[in-house]
């Protein structure tokens, strides 16, 4: 009964199903009701509703044949008479609609008028609030074995309540949609927040709103309705009375397109609230941690003149600190360092950490961690995730020379002046920037592989560009975009290293803001560009799980596609279309099935790309390399 379908549509889903209400404002026009069904269309409606009467069978007359009534009767009466469609023309636009692909549905307003509808085979029927009270059209509405969508303007809770029972006792589908039937309603008279008592009434429920402008009916939307009905015209200003309570085509896009919004950022996934990945990036960069006042010597049990807070926000949460106070310090803490969760507890003895995999592995380091890892692991690459300061350095004071099989280095996301590299940029002079920038990771990448004199590889990853800020660039114009990526790499001195151009989401997080991401996205244009072009790739596995959910691709298909492609792997699970980097094995990608393929493809390399896995002391990596083992 809260679940059903029209044409095809599932009611009481996330996506909210929006009618655009012809109802007269064709104003009696075959030629002015068709371009409203085009306006409906164009503004991104489901559907398409007019009104149908026989006024012999709904209006009363005297003895002498006449209509004499109140003056707000006989006014409706009179304009019925200039601005109503023949049947012939209903089913003129019946069938005008069926051509465009949109839902006709049709409120009948008499009995007769439901029988004409049954010989339109119409999906659903709306009954007017005029007759939320009339248990004898909602009966004859209801023989035809259709959903119903009953508005409850000028009604009182109890008749509601009536047609509930009514229609539960009927089995017939419906929906309920609140509605303030003046035209245009006083916002101060819509009561908006009657929408939650509906639902209790009925868990299905809409707003079918006759108020100016959009904003209440946005917000009927937030308040759970699954159902928006509102009127379209294409001039306010046409005699009728349904016109001045209308939207204008561009306004009526406008409703659809924050429906479409509402729609995105509504669902909420309890209990509790969660950190979002963009929110997770921003934690980090702009929260607060406790951090070391002094140096700690091991073994000195800490009070409070021995910490402080500070960003960023990478280490114990400030809150966390009165949990330290009292507690020898399990190892020596240099003045600025962090304070992890692991100085709460009893540490062990630090030792060498072996892991037995079937491909090359390492993991991610900065310059100022290598030789710290180095000393624990002994791994077959490192991973250098470079930031543009570190261009600026000698990586010599840093590195130490290591007998690993492969180096790679990650390019820098962000350069001066908050300039990401996008090397396929509209703009030529950014463009040329980028150009300049990725030559300069080529040629710290030549300084750091000196110290990597057994290295098969000195690979460079690279978030090639290719993005757009608020939606994504027509399809057309990838074309464009691989070749300005391509004739950029011809103007590069590679020397030795090779580029590994690494896929990316749908909607890339950068620095806390999310994007749309045009190429270097979807694996069949992946492989195409990797076969046409004798490119390799850094297969990103969070990237790609978050492009197949997104897109309803298969991944391990993609996988099987794009493996013979690669070169080296950033392994890590996704959630959805935004949980980057989640706990391995607490996401979509289904594990066992993913690492049985990768084994076989020997010649790539990884890294585990954990979220903040080289937080304390790299416990997330470990983690995550200790998973993959056990697979």
């Amino acid at each position: 009964m809260t679940h059903f379908l029209i044409d095809g549509f599932p009611l009481g889903g996330e996506r909210v199903y929006v009618i655009a209400e012809v109802g007269n404002n064709h104003n009696g026009s075959l030629e002015l009701a068709r371009q409203l069904v085009d306006a409906a269309i164009d503004a991104g409606a489901d559907c398409v509703k007019f009104q149908l009467r026989n006024r012999d069978a709904l209006y009363r007359r005297k003895a002498d044949g006449s209509r004499a009534e109140d003056l707000g009767v006989e006014y409706i009466q009179d304009l019925l008479d200039k601005v109503e469609l023949s049947l012939d023309e209903h089913r003129q636009v019946r069938a005008y609609c069926a051509q465009k692909g949109i839902t006709y549905l049709c409120t009948p307003w008499d009995e007769p008028s439901v029988d004409a509808l049954a010989e339109f085979d119409v999906a659903a029927l709306k009954i007017a609030s005029a007759d939320l009270c009339n248990p004898y059209l909602i009966a004859k509405a209801a023989s035809l074995g259709k959903p119903l969508i009953l508005s409850t303007g000028m009604s009182f809770e109890h008749e509601i309540v009536r047609a509930i029972e009514q229609l539960k006792a009927l089995g017939t589908p419906f929906a309920l949609l609140h509605c303030n039937s003046a035209y245009p309603a006083p916002e101060a008279d819509i009561q908006l927040g009657y929408l939650r008592r509906l639902q209790e009434l009925h868990g299905l429920i809409g707003y079918s709103g006759h108020e100016r402008g959009i904003a209440i009916t946005l917000g009927a939307v937030a308040l759970g309705a699954k159902l928006v009905e509102r009127h379209i015209t294409l001039d306010r200003g046409m005699e009728g009375p349904d016109h001045l309570a209308s939207l204008e085509p561009g306004e009526f896009r406008q409703l659809v397109e924050g429906i479409r919004q509402l729609e995105l950022a509504l669902p909420w996934q309890g209990p509790g609230r969660h950190a979002s990945q963009g929110e997770l990036l921003n934690r980090e960069n702009l929260g607060k941690s406790v951090i070391a006042a002094r140096d700690i010597a091991e073994g000195t049990v800490m009070d409070a003149s021995m910490l402080r807070i500070a960003s960023p926000g990478q280490g114990l949460p400030p809150y966390r600190l009165p949990e330290l106070l009292g507690k020898p310090a399990q190892r020596d803490i240099a003045l600025g360092d962090f304070l992890f969760e692991s100085d709460l507890q009893e540490q062990q003895a630090e030792q060498t950490l072996h892991f037995q995999l079937p491909i090359r592995w390492g993991v991610p380091v900065r310059y100022h961690d290598f030789l710290d890892y180095r000393g624990r692991i002994s791994p077959d690459l490192f991973e250098f995730h470079l930031s543009y300061r570190d261009l600026s350095l000698e990586p010599q004071p840093f590195l130490a020379e290591v007998a690993c099989s492969r180096l790679v280095v990650h390019a820098p996301e962000l350069f001066e002046n908050s300039e990401l590299l996008d090397l396929a940029s509209d703009d030529p002079a950014y463009r040329q920037r980028s150009i300049d920038n990725l030559q300069r990771v080529v040629d710290a990448t030549l300084q750091i592989g000196e110290f990597f004199p057994q290295a098969d590889a000195r690979l460079i990853v690279a978030n090639i560009g290719g993005f757009s800020a608020d939606e994504p660039r027509p399809l057309a114009m990838r074309p464009e975009l691989y070749e300005r990526f391509h004739e950029a790499c011809r103007q590069v001195d590679f020397a030795g290293t090779e580029l590994i151009p690494q896929n990316m989401a749908p909607f890339p997080w950068h620095f806390g803001g999310q994007r749309h991401q045009n190429i270097f996205m979807m694996p069949d244009e992946l492989a195409a560009q990797a076969r046409e072009h004798g490119l390799r790739l850094c297969l990103d596995l969070s990237h790609l799980q978050m492009t197949c959910f997104h897109f309803g691709l298969d991944f391990q298909q993609a996988l099987a596609l794009l493996l013979p492609h690669s070169a080296h792997l950033h392994v890590a699970d996704a959630k959805g279309i935004n949980g980057e980097g989640v706990l391995m094995g607490t996401g979509d990608i289904d594990w066992p099935a993913t690492w049985a393929q990768i084994r076989q493809y020997p010649q790539v390399s990884f890294i585990p790309e954990v979220w903040q896995g080289h937080k304390d002391h790299g416990a997330g990596f470990w983690s995550a390399l200790h998973y993959l083992q056990s697979l």
